[in-house]
């Protein structure tokens, strides 16, 4: 029961208390005061009747008598009325039988009344003759009681409405603040930190408001405080001092992370850009003028980085940048490099440089089997020859290999996702996600395959999502994925025994950017609502950044059916920390790149417990990615991580 309404209680029960209390009171001095009322009527009537009638007795007039006698009666008043001689023996005897109309038995038989006897002596001289009894009629004081009480009660009955409600206004208007702290209250648990406005009057519940915002604005400065630390050492940690990009030690986290996931990153390009001539630059001009020029190159770089959604760029020291661009095609190799020796071109143009040979680009192959050396190797001998090629060369290395699955083209490729679509020949594999000491299941993750043969899909080797994503992205058949993996999961959970495992979905942005997607999930949702709570849709962090507005609604979408939300792969970009507060997603899959020899890199383990504390503050279930190995494993619960995935834990079946 709210304080509200137990108020409310305790005013009700007070009010019928004081009204038991006065309604009793009044009762009985009613009752007393009719009862000597009856008294004094019967004995003034027997002393007047008494007297009037002395003179007759002594006649023996009983005719006299009689008349009298029947006078006073007849009147109603009296309920008996006995004139007797000495002996007892009745001269006149009168008695009017009690009938009450208006008046209900139950109050009769509840209050009675006594009516006392009037007597008076009737005299001849000194001598007494007789006497006269009389008793008052009780209908008149017991309809004037029922009244008094009836009129009493509804009076009581129309105060008390009166009061009661004129109490509700009170204490809604007095109480009011007290709801505003309970949003407050939850507000806090959802991540807002709201301030009272105006203070109330009343002296306790100000204090409660003032103690409130207090709190509120604490839990703030504490959360922005830790959000600062945690990417002030993000910046000290991963990012160059002089252009703010990721430096080395974070790409070359990321570069082994990326090609260790075949299930993200099956081909793409490294490109290795080197401004011509830095040191000479730097010992002429000075080292002001050296970070002028390095923040200028970082920001042409960046232009051509953001038109490729899956790229990283990095610093990686003194005059050498990096760009990783992942699923990246054979045909997208030149366009890349002209952007690239364009924003060398546009660095000439700003009038930093004297010389228009502003530097040069090296590109390198990765076709999923390479490792992270022998890829940066490649890279490199490509970045020598294009220094030999002249003024603002470029230079495509690739192996001669075999490719791992048979090359299509474009037109093939659509036919084939196509078909594997219509013909439901998409398929499911899982991979255990659980948590931190105990290793109980938190979900499972769904992995998306398509048998390589379509016609023989039982006994046909299965492709991995790192193999057709990247085509099925640029093909503009995301959707068509998305779709066919939900509906086929939704059937699975229909049809299952098991009704308690979680699954967590991979959404590409292609999808929820997609117009009438967002429509069609909540069909799908409303459709099998029973188990749509089993759900958790995961984005991409550089996703979640850039579609702010679309992943909000999302989340509304979800959260009316119970289904979750995660961030996959967070920690890659460095946005800020802030915009979890208005996410409010459920889960926190922080990258790989993170993990990999975690237990002997102390600027990660800070960097990954910092980020659990925010999560954990803001009621998120942090999980590790990638955990391959035990003393990754063994470290996790120590820096607060509540969940892991990777091939320790389990394998996708």
């Amino acid at each position: 029961m709210t304080l509200s309404k137990q108020l409310m209680a305790l005013i009700a029960a007070l009010l019928l208390l004081v009204f038991l209390g006065t309604f009793l009171i009044s009762v009985h001095n009613t009752r007393d005061y009719l009862e000597k009322q009856l008294e004094s009527h019967a004995q003034d009537a027997a002393t007047s009747l008494g007297l009037s009638i002395s003179p007759y007795l002594a006649e023996r007039d009983l005719a006299t008598i009689t008349s009298m006698t029947d006078a006073i009666f007849d009147r109603g008043f009296y309920r008996s009325i006995r004139i007797e001689d000495m002996q007892g023996k009745p001269l006149v005897d009168r008695v009017l039988p009690v009938q009450l109309e208006g008046v209900p038995e139950w109050f009769i038989d509840a209050l009675p009344l006594t009516t006392p006897e009037g007597t008076a002596a009737l005299m001849d001289g000194w001598v007494q003759r007789g006497q006269v009894l009389v008793r008052s009629h009780p209908g008149y004081a017991y309809r004037q009681l029922w009244q008094n009480i009836a009129g009493m009660l509804r009076w009581f009955l129309v105060s008390a409405a009166i009061a009661l409600l004129i109490g509700v206004l009170l204490l809604k208007r007095v109480l009011r603040p007290l709801k505003s702290v309970e949003g407050q209250a939850d507000a806090i648990c959802n991540r807002e930190f709201p301030i009272l406005e105006p203070l109330p009057r009343t002296p306790d519940i100000r204090r409660i408001v003032e103690a409130m915002n207090r709190m509120s604005a604490k839990v703030r400065q504490m959360l922005d405080e830790l959000e600062r630390l945690a990417a002030g050492f993000r910046r000290q940690a991963y990012q160059h001092p002089v252009t703010g990009l990721a430096n080395k030690r974070f790409f070359m986290d990321l570069l082994v992370n990326q090609i260790d996931s075949t299930e993200e990153f099956s081909h793409g390009l490294l490109c290795l850009v080197q401004l011509k001539d830095f040191k000479r630059y730097n010992d002429e001009r000075g080292y002001s003028a050296g970070d002028a020029l390095l923040e200028a190159a970082a920001r042409e770089l960046e232009k051509v980085s953001k038109q490729w959604p899956r790229s990283q760029l990095a610093h990686l020291a003194g005059a050498d940048f990096a760009l990783l661009v992942e699923e990246c095609a054979d045909d997208q190799v030149v366009p890349l490099a002209e952007q690239l020796v364009a924003a060398l071109a546009g660095l000439y143009a700003t009038g930093k440089l004297d010389n228009p040979d502003v530097g040069h680009v090296g590109i390198g192959w990765f076709d999923g089997r390479q490792s992270a050396s022998e890829l940066l190797a490649e890279a490199d001998m490509a970045l020598r020859s294009a220094q030999r090629q002249g003024a603002n060369g470029w230079h495509f290395s690739r192996l001669d290999a075999t490719e791992v699955v048979r090359v299509r083209g474009a037109a093939e490729w659509r036919e084939f996702i196509g078909e594997a679509v219509e013909r439901d020949r998409i398929r499911l594999q899982y991979q255990p996600v659980v948590a931190c000491g105990d290793r109980q299941l938190l979900h499972q993750e769904v992995l998306v395959r398509i048998p390589q043969d379509l016609e023989n899909p039982d006994h046909s080797r299965l492709l991995t999502a790192g193999l057709f994503m990247p085509q099925v992205e640029s093909l503009g058949m995301a959707v068509d994925i998305d779709k066919a993996v939900i509906s086929r999961l939704l059937r699975q959970l229909r049809d299952s025994a098991d009704e308690q495992t979680r699954y967590a979905v991979n959404l590409s942005l292609q999808s929820i950017s997609t117009d009438g997607f967002v429509e069609w999930l909540s069909g799908q949702l409303a459709e099998h609502r029973d188990h749509a709570s089993r759900l958790i849709f995961e984005l991409p962090e550089y996703g979640v950044v850039s579609f702010i507005d679309r992943v909000t609604a999302l989340l509304g979408l979800l959260a009316g059916y119970g289904a979750k939300l995660s961030i996959d792969h967070f920690g890659r970009s460095f946005s800020s920390l802030a915009y979890l507060r208005s996410l409010k997603v459920d889960y926190l899959k922080i990258d790989g790149s993170f993990m990999r020899s975690i237990e002997e890199n102390s600027d990660n383990q800070f960097f990954v417990q910092a980020l659990a504390e925010i999560a954990h503050g803001l009621e998120i279930v942090v999980i590790a990615e990638a955990v391959e190995t035990e003393s990754v494993w063994k470290i996790l619960p120590s820096l607060h991580v509540d969940g892991a995935q990777g091939y320790f834990i389990g394998r996708p079946e």
